[in-house]
């Protein structure tokens, strides 16, 4: 075409979007390192959360020294809080310490449904460790001519955790 609106050979053809077909080695080993940091979030949390509430301890829990430190420290806290109550008393703060027991038991009911989602979370997601590559680095597309597309493809893959895929695909 010949003229002011002419194209231009980059624009003349290829894809809109230059994505390339398959994800280099680094951008593997990136997707690998994001991976298994979530992991490590995870397994933080779920130790603090244990570390706080006894009741919501996991019973994976089976290292004694390990058991004897939380022990230690739950003793601790108990001696700290009714320290604490009872100098509130002697000062007469008694709605000071209805205040703090009313955001204590808000703090409970709340490490109760997060201690419930990091269980989910535990329970339903496989580790980086415990994926196959085909599930690291591909995902199950419908439209796709072998139902699976690769797993930078998808918008914000780096914000999505994508770890499941239907059984048989």
């Amino acid at each position: 075409m010949i003229g002011p609106f002419r194209s231009t050979s980059p624009l003349s053809g290829g894809l809109l979007w230059k994505i390339p077909w398959r994800l280099s080695s680094t951008r593997k080993a990136r997707h690998r390192e994001r991976l298994k940091r979530v992991d490590n979030v995870v397994a933080t949390l779920d130790s603090a959360l244990a570390k706080l509430k006894p009741e919501l301890a996991p019973a994976a829990l089976e290292n004694k020294k390990i058991v004897r430190q939380f022990r230690e420290g739950v003793k601790e806290q108990q001696r700290q809080q009714q320290e604490a109550e009872a100098q509130a008393r002697a000062e007469g703060e008694d709605g000071a310490v209805a205040e703090d027991a009313a955001v204590a038991a808000r703090l409970v009911r709340q490490m109760g449904q997060t201690t419930k989602l990091i269980e989910r979370w535990k329970k339903e997601m496989p580790t980086e460790a415990e994926m196959l590559p085909r599930d690291k680095y591909t995902i199950f597309d419908r439209k796709e001519r072998k139902y699976r597309k690769g797993i930078h493809k998808l918008p914000k893959w780096t914000r999505v955790s994508q770890r499941l895929n239907p059984p048989g695909f």
